[in-house]
């Protein structure tokens, strides 16, 4: 800052060693001058003091330039790749979640194929077959054939021993050699509850007679 004051200082000697000899011209000249003279002298000191104001306002250590805009170009081997649609896909529902102990009920199973890209709708599959397990206490395999829909229907008629449990249903598909799996389930009677047994009533004894004297 101190060698900034400095250039100032000396350009203004300068400027004043100038003036003197370009004043001093000027009388030798034409005496009637002297007032553009001094006019000439007073704009070269206010230039030589705005150059100086200037240079004094710059922030030392700072540059001057374009601002660089960074784009940043993402590296596909970083990239997590996107997970593949599976090709083939089964639900399964039960046409009554919450049946009679002793009922018949219809579970409905929907297959669909789609490319892995989902790059077009899902269609329904040629006909295929459908396997439906209930687990315990109800038990036993069903089968089923899904229709152009791909959808099949199976009814299954029951009498569950121990109302109130879910059940369980495992359906099972095959489609170009390979096994899918899905699951669904029913509660027969889910608000039966078996009857909290009474305290039979107890006959309260008599007071024993007591004996007169």
């Amino acid at each position: 800052m101190r060698a900034v004051y400095f250039r100032v200082y000396v350009a203004y000697l300068r400027s004043l060693a100038a003036m003197r000899t370009t004043f001093g011209a000027t009388l030798a000249i034409k005496p009637s001058l002297k007032r553009s003279a001094a006019l000439v002298a007073a704009l070269s000191v206010l230039s030589v003091a705005l150059v100086g104001c200037q240079v004094a306002g710059t922030t030392p250590g700072s540059t001057t330039g374009s601002s660089q805009t960074l784009i940043s170009t993402p590296n596909p081997a970083l990239q997590t790749p996107t997970p593949q649609f599976p090709p083939f896909t089964v639900g399964a529902w039960a046409s009554n979640f919450s049946p009679n102990a002793n009922d018949t009920i219809t579970i409905y199973v929907l297959c669909r194929v789609q490319p892995s890209d989902m790059s077009q709708p899902a269609t329904p599959p040629p006909p295929l077959g459908v396997i439906i397990q209930p687990t315990a206490p109800i038990g036993g395999t069903y089968t089923g054939t899904t229709d152009a829909h791909g959808l099949a229907a199976v009814p299954i008629t029951f009498n569950d021993p121990s109302p109130g449990t879910p059940i369980t249903v495992a359906v099972s598909v095959t489609y170009n050699g390979r096994a899918y799996h899905t699951t669904t389930f029913f509660t027969p009677s889910p608000t039966a509850a078996s009857p909290t047994p009474n305290a039979s009533p107890s006959a309260s004894p008599g007071a024993s007679p007591t004996a007169g004297g």
